[in-house]
């Protein structure tokens, strides 16, 4: 069970089989800037940074707003419940999807800051071993037939649990060393109630593909079959 830390406004939710001894100076950016801790920063809004803490490797995730409400509050949230604030609804959901046996990050620690009727939010998952993402692996010209087919299993796998993926794109994807495929990266995304939801995500991640050199349509076909699942 997940132990919580309360302080005045503050609320903390953390995996103690992840952390034994969990510090909240992990969410304070000029702590663990000034203990160099921060070892690269990944690219993607909030620029995620990625942590070393007991020579185990973290990301940490400051929630902030995209698009033009970014221009009226960087990254406060309207408040109405913890259930309702972002990083609860990723974090719950990063656990049922790990549960389900799905590719997925471990939620390890997650942070609400009130302020009467608003909140800011601080998410850190675990890091998977990585060789690269979809993304660098296009670019490279990595990517084949067999990792093509790899990556439509693994979209299936996400369609038959139902989960939407709010934003799916060629850097929120994962590849391992052993060519297993990972998705990142659950902010506003939730289990879908209609097929179309998921066709949606597809079509974005299509979008995405067409926008990187050396991709030549090689995922097409498998783009269609999802589509029409």
């Amino acid at each position: 069970m997940d132990e919580i830390i309360k302080n005045k406004n503050i609320y903390i939710q953390y995996n103690p089989d992840v952390f034994d001894n969990f510090s909240s100076k992990l969410f304070n950016t000029d702590y663990i800037s000034k203990e160099g801790l921060i070892k690269s920063v990944a690219d993607g809004r909030g620029k995620a940074l990625e942590l070393q803490y007991k020579n185990e490797r973290y990301f940490l995730k400051h929630y902030i707003r995209g698009g033009l409400a970014a221009k009226f509050s960087y990254d406060s949230y309207i408040f109405s419940s913890l259930s309702s604030t972002r990083a609860i609804k990723e974090y719950n959901m990063l656990n049922i999807m790990k549960e389900q046996g799905l590719p997925v990050p471990k939620a390890a620690a997650l942070q609400i800051i009130t302020n009467r009727f608003t909140y800011k939010a601080n998410l850190i998952t675990c890091k998977i071993d990585n060789k690269g993402t979809l993304y660098e692996f296009i670019i490279n010209k990595k990517m084949n037939h067999d990792l093509w087919n790899k990556l439509y299993m693994t979209l299936e796998q996400f369609y038959q649990k139902n989960v939407y993926h709010s934003d799916l794109n060629s850097k929120n994807i994962i590849i391992d060393k052993y060519n297993n495929i990972y998705l990142l990266d659950f902010d506003n995304s939730y289990f879908f109630y209609e097929k179309k939801l998921f066709r949606k995500s597809v079509l974005r991640l299509e979008r995405s593909l067409k926008k990187i050199e050396n991709y030549n349509d090689e995922f097409k076909k498998k783009l269609l079959d999802l589509i029409n699942l």
